[in-house]
């Protein structure tokens, strides 16, 4: 097996956690515990497209057996995007006037009005930690259904922490190879993922501060303890190495 430590050089090797692809249909039925976030995630769509695609507005809630439209949905990654990287907490609310024929999944509300707007990565590296402390087993790759992420090997029962200020849009097992997950929103920009982990610490719609505890590190398989760490910017796979603090 291929190791990385923070000492020494990146090594890389596959991994099957990969982003789904858009089915034949071009739809996406909603289930119960999924959120707009965790349906971007899936697809490596950016949830703003994703949303205004669908004429879902903001605090984007959605509802079980609900449609989702995936054909056409333009993602932003190429294009650039004027975001905040301050770690003002995101805003909780609920839309008024409105009765849902059954529970919203989950409504979450972007700031307003942030007060930085430079997304660039040498800005937004700095305010980025490590999950967990360990060593890099394997590598990012964008290539097929190769790894969308990094694994992180550590001790038994270490706990995964936030990588960056956020809040938390998704905590729940429902996407298909990701075990218990966590996603983190940071910015429009950025979201960060947690998986494979033995227990999660946080709810949706928490906000959270880097290296404040999501999880019990877990695994998959024998593959034990191990984390699995993916970095989206506009909803698109990025190796996290690129953002984490490099350590001598």
């Amino acid at each position: 097996m291929l190791h990385y430590s923070a000492k020494n050089n990146r090594t890389y090797a596959s991994n099957n956690a990969s982003v789904s692809s858009i089915p034949s249909s071009g739809f996406h039925r909603v289930q119960s515990g999924e959120t707009l976030f965790s349906i971007a995630f899936r697809y490596g769509l950016d949830y703003r497209e994703l949303a205004k695609s669908n004429r879902i507005d903001p605090p984007y809630t959605i509802y079980p057996k609900q449609k989702i439209r995936l054909n056409g949905v333009q993602n932003t990654a190429s294009s650039a995007t004027n975001s905040s990287t301050s770690s003002i907490p995101l805003i909780v609310s609920t839309p008024k006037n409105t009765t849902p024929k059954s529970d919203p999944v989950v409504a979450i509300k972007a700031p307003e009005k942030l007060s930085k707007s430079d997304t660039k990565d040498e800005k937004i590296s700095g305010s980025w930690s490590w999950p967990v402390d360990g060593k890099v087993s394997r590598g990012f790759s964008n290539a097929g259904v190769s790894s969308k992420g990094i694994d992180i090997k550590a001790e038994k029962g270490a706990l995964v922490k936030a990588a960056a200020d956020g809040t938390v849009v998704y905590a729940g097992s429902g996407l298909i190879g990701y075990g218990n997950l966590v996603i983190v929103k940071h910015n429009d920009v950025y979201l960060s993922a947690y998986a494979y982990n033995e227990r999660i610490l946080v709810k949706e719609k928490q906000n959270v501060r880097a290296g404040d505890s999501l999880a019990v590190i877990g695994g998959k398989g024998e593959d034990r303890p191990l984390l699995h760490f993916e970095v989206r910017r506009d909803g698109q796979p990025i190796d996290p190495l690129d953002v984490l603090p490099k350590i001598n």
